[in-house]
């Protein structure tokens, strides 16, 4: 694993030492939007027009953020419309790579051996963590975006009218609704496991299991259906 500083790949720790030893997340590096007409996306970020060809996503099996990628990419259809390749499962010290020996495709759009070159390529200077999915602009020749929950509100809607299945998966209606269940499970489970695998201390390690136990308590108390009982 490792990072980028000032556009050079180091290897080594991906965060930063927190005083007490709790896993701290750093943000998205690219936040730019794709919509139907290239308009601003919904805070203001700056929009690129949806297009049949003009993007890639870039992927790891091994990787939960961009499992909902792919999910939301299979269930609007977007697949003759977004063109995937997969990084090599395994990240080592070069952080993920294009190598084919475990199910990777390579990158065929560039031919870099490493997902790092393709953030310098994107941003020369860049500092911060290399990750996946990410969302790449053929025709700038850069990084859209680097967050999965953006990702995946931009394929819900911006290619519908080029031939995307029917279906909205983030109703108006529904939204904040989706918003307050997102946070905590976000949060707490999601984000937990993080928390847990790169704590450094025993107390930052402990701390986000009691979380998890609470929100996995609340989601089985609030369904009525039990997960692991069965049906009628």
């Amino acid at each position: 694993m490792g990072k980028m500083i000032d556009g050079v790949w180091h290897a080594g720790k991906v965060t930063a030492d927190s005083k007490d030893g709790s896993f701290q997340r750093q943000d998205a590096g690219f936040r730019d939007w794709i919509t139907a007409d290239g308009g601003p996306g919904p805070d203001g970020q700056a929009g690129r027009p949806a297009a049949a060809g003009r993007y890639h996503l870039y992927v790891s099996y091994a990787c939960p953020w961009a499992h909902r990628a792919l999910v939301v990419r299979a269930l609007k259809r977007l697949e003759p419309l977004i063109d995937v390749s997969v990084v090599d499962p395994v990240m080592l010290d070069d952080g993920w790579t294009f190598a084919t020996t475990r199910g990777g495709t390579g990158d065929p759009l560039h031919g870099a051996d490493f997902l790092w070159q393709l953030y310098a390529r994107a941003r020369p200077g860049y500092t911060g963590k290399v990750t996946v999915p990410v969302l790449w602009d053929r025709a700038t020749d850069t990084i859209v975006s680097n967050e999965s929950a953006e990702i995946i509100r931009m394929m819900n809607t911006a290619f519908d009218h080029l031939g995307a299945a029917p279906g909205d998966f983030y109703p108006a209606a529904l939204r904040a609704d989706i918003d307050a269940i997102n946070a905590p499970v976000y949060d707490e489970v999601n984000n937990g496991v993080y928390k847990a695998g790169f704590a450094t201390t025993q107390d930052a390690y402990k701390a986000p299991q009691r979380r998890y136990s609470r929100v996995w308590t609340r989601s089985t108390r609030a369904s009525p259906t039990r997960i692991g009982s069965s049906a009628a």
